[in-house]
């Protein structure tokens, strides 16, 4: 008898504990999911919608409907209307909510101080991380996001630990990332050839850095016309107007590393013009200038000015990101003006090995867990949980699907066994207007790096060959394998308060090699160019940057303490 009445307790303990727990449950909208199998994949897909109309407003935690403000602190940022195309119609539906976007018109940073000091801040705001995202986060002026991650677990499932700490500030959590990943893929900058100019020079290999000097030779003695008669540009990278951009294609070639003005020498990080290596990479540009294998509008050329040399095939050796193909279709217009000519990565080394280098000490990009910039809830937003609801949603695999090619219904119904859209015709077929009705690839507020590049690797090899994407092509089997994951490098820039002396030396530091770099490529003789590039160091060195370099170094060495290094190979290598 006893031991049933303590049963009975028991039982009824068990019970008020379910029901408190019902009542208390929150559910937290969809996150990734494992690949389905097709038997499920419509079940799974009616059981999203049928979620959607729960969570839309007929019951459930978003049954009131809720408008927020949401600023992009870019003033080159493209905005449009929420809630007409496809996609943004689909997540309103979803989440009962109304986004208003807004945009700086110019001068980004005296906007957000205007804003700052006049109270008048949005909801959410998307922003670089750095000084200004650590002054508001300072200020008061951000949500910490741990209490909003207790509800809902999208943040913590699609990164990785060390992520979240990474982007931690003074200890909490302000920022939602965009671009965030958990693997080396994509890859955009690469070396590419023309192909007509390439054939009218003999067809020379170019596997080697060396490969690459000898057809620009070439080009430049031999080929001087495109076939239509335009005047041929031996080499050219798009805009750089502090000669960065050819700094760091010709470095990695000689196995450097270049981060920013920066490098790894002798396990320290410096500054790259202490590296002699890079000297010699810097003279090596300058010789390239002095025999005219360089553009000599490289400099001044706008990014207009130069895809106009692409589309029109003039440029023999092209240091470029080719997945702007996707956006101003340098490539394609080409093809399309002239069947038989075409740009194609070099090959077998996307990157040529200088000087008897092997292959394998040459490093692509190395990026890091965090991504770009981040997306941060302020202390305005009567509803912060309803805004992180959804833009954490945006990094999960289920909403790479709907941002990429947009929700059920329209360009796919079904998902396969690998739990990838079966596409009813290829987005490449799609005309502009069709794209921009669905809304597809705009809402990535935030984006999620692997889940985009996993799924449209996948989705893109399903595809006949002729109607597979190019640029997603070269990423997922060319450009990927050469990536790193690394977070050695993040926030060191940050340990440095750009207000502070320290601060302005840097700036001026760095201004200074802005200005002056591009005279060593330019400069008239090897003596000319050395006694710049002397300068510059001399400059530096009586600007603070010793100072500089040991502020960075403490923070870098810290980064590998607790998140390990790539370096570990080629110059590198210990």
């Amino acid at each position: 008898m006893k031991k049933f009445r303590i049963l009975s307790l028991f039982m009824v303990v068990f019970i008020i504990l379910a029901i408190v727990a019902s009542g208390c449950g929150k559910k937290a909208p969809d996150t990734s999911k494992p690949a389905e199998t097709s038997e499920t994949a419509k079940e799974s897909e009616q059981g999203t919608e049928s979620e959607s109309s729960t969570e839309s407003g007929e019951s459930g935690e978003y049954s009131e409907p809720y408008t927020f403000t949401h600023y992009f602190n870019y003033d080159w940022w493209g905005i449009k209307p929420w809630g007409e195309d496809e996609v943004s119609k689909y997540l309103s539906k979803k989440f009962n909510v109304h986004v208003e976007f807004a945009k700086p018109d110019s001068d980004p940073a005296a906007k957000l101080n205007v804003m700052i000091s006049s109270g008048d801040l949005p909801d959410s705001i998307m922003m670089d991380r750095g000084p200004d995202n650590i002054r508001l986060a300072r200020l008061g002026l951000l949500q910490p996001l741990e209490p909003f991650m207790t509800k809902n677990p999208n943040l913590q499932e699609n990164l990785l630990p060390q992520t979240i700490e990474l982007l931690k500030i003074d200890g909490k959590l302000y920022g939602i990332p965009n671009w965030p990943r958990t693997a080396p893929t994509g890859g955009n900058d690469v070396w590419m050839y023309n192909l007509r100019i390439w054939q009218d020079a003999g067809s020379p290999k170019l596997e080697t850095f060396e490969d690459l000097y000898a057809f620009a030779k070439k080009v430049k003695t031999d080929v001087t016309k495109t076939r239509e008669g335009l005047s041929t540009i031996p080499f050219m990278t798009d805009a750089t107007g502090d000669g960065w951009r050819l700094a760091n294609a010709f470095y990695r070639s000689y196995g450097g590393v270049l981060n920013g003005w920066y490098t790894v020498l002798d396990g320290k990080y410096r500054l790259a013009f202490r590296d002699p290596v890079f000297k010699e990479v810097s003279l090596e540009l300058n010789k390239w200038w002095r025999e005219g294998l360089i553009a000599e509008t490289q400099f001044t050329d706008t990014t207009d000015q130069i895809l106009e040399k692409a589309t029109n095939g003039r440029i023999a050796l092209f240091y470029y990101d080719h997945s702007q193909d996707d956006n101003n279709h340098f490539r394609k217009i080409l093809k399309k003006n002239h069947p038989d000519d075409s740009y194609e990565l070099v090959q077998p080394n996307v990157f040529p090995p200088a000087k008897g280098l092997s292959p394998n000490d040459i490093y692509g990009d190395i990026t890091s867990t965090v991504g770009w910039n981040v997306t941060c809830i302020t202390t305005k937003a009567k509803n912060p949980q309803r805004i992180f609801d959804l833009w954490t949603y945006l990094l999960t695999r289920e909403a790479a699907i709907i941002q990429m090619y947009g929700p059920p219904g329209f360009l796919w119904d079904t998902l396969d066994d690998q739990g990838l859209p079966i596409l009813k015709k290829a987005e490449g077929e799609l005309t502009a207007e069709e794209r921009d009705r669905l809304g597809l690839w705009f809402w990535m507020i935030p984006g999620h790096s692997d889940h985009v590049d996993t799924i449209k690797f996948a989705v893109n090899d399903k595809l006949p060959e002729e109607k597979r994407n190019w640029v997603v092509s070269m990423q997922a089997h060319i450009v990927t394998p050469t990536k790193l994951l690394s977070d050695e490098f993040v926030g060191i820039g940050d340990v440095i308060d750009p207000q502070s002396d320290l601060g302005i030396q840097r700036t001026l530091c760095e201004d200074y090699i802005k200005a002056n770099y591009p005279k060593v490529i330019m400069a008239k003789s090897p003596e000319e160019a050395e006694k710049v590039y002397e300068d510059i160091i001399k400059f530096c060195d009586q600007n603070g940057m010793p100072q500089i370099e040991e502020t960075y170094d403490k923070k870098y060495q810290d980064n590998v303490k607790r998140f390990g290094t790539v370096l570990k190979k080629g110059r590198y290598a210990k």
